[in-house]
């Protein structure tokens, strides 16, 4: 009799056994997730590799998979761009440095390469020096545009906001020609120097996705033109800048 105790714990140590073979085991490894996986982050690494390899094709998918999600990411169109190039899509290619060079940041190294390259492909027109006319008293000659943006509803607890402006040709005589400068909201702002004729202007802030202000613009000679800019007149909505709630 004093051996059915000692059946008695062999079944129970038997029934835990079994209890953890039904369980499986020990968990499995998890797969990679797809999410981080296809993130712009790791879409635009995996091009990059490609890019490196001279996989060209596959670097320009990777890439525009990665646009597809980030569309205003200036990095990510820049690379699209360097690619179309390499792959002698020239066309796409001068159209995906024009993006950078207008909505980038004037002067930072992403714009100034795609300028390089557009001047380089005959894209952009190079602007040369006028020829001083001495028949005509400098007094007389102004050829700026110049105004005063303004933005009620703006927070009061940061920064004014800096506005970048750019200005391209409209016109056969000024094709080409593109001029840039920066202002803040409730500040002024001027482009100097700038042929007579008919111009596009845009400007947009850097911590906006989209523009503030796109328009036709006609800059006169003798005097300076003037173009005031408010945000009756923006494409963002009145409290692009307001304060938090």
């Amino acid at each position: 009799m004093a051996r059915l105790p000692l059946v008695a714990l062999g079944l129970a140590f038997l029934a835990v056994t079994l209890t953890g073979c039904e369980r499986g085991g020990p968990p499995a490894t998890p797969r990679a997730s797809t999410t981080a996986t296809n993130a712009p982050g790791s879409l635009k690494a995996r091009g990059d590799e490609l890019s490196q390899r001279g996989e060209y094709d596959g670097a320009l998918a990777a890439y525009r998979e990665a646009l597809r999600q980030e569309p205003n990411d200036l990095a990510l169109r820049y690379a699209v761009a360097v690619t179309l190039a390499a792959l002698n899509r020239r066309a796409e290619a001068t159209e995906a440095y024009k993006w950078v060079f207008v909505n980038g940041l004037p002067g930072s190294e992403l714009v100034e390469k795609s300028e390089t390259w557009l001047r380089a492909a005959g894209a952009l027109a190079t602007p040369t020096e006028p020829i001083p006319d001495k028949s005509v008293e400098k007094a007389t000659i102004d050829t700026r545009l110049r105004g005063h943006i303004t933005w009620a509803n703006v927070d009061p607890a940061r920064p004014s906001p800096r506005v970048h402006l750019r200005l391209e040709g409209a016109e056969a005589s000024n094709k080409g020609l593109a001029y840039a400068t920066e202002g803040m909201l409730n500040g002024d702002y001027e482009f100097a120097s700038v042929p007579p004729g008919s111009y596009r202007l845009t400007a947009r802030s850097p911590l906006l996705a989209v523009r503030l202000w796109e328009m036709n613009v006609t800059v006169q000679e003798g005097s300076a033109t003037v173009l005031d800019l408010s945000e009756a007149s923006s494409l963002a909505p009145p409290t692009s800048f307001a304060q938090p709630r």
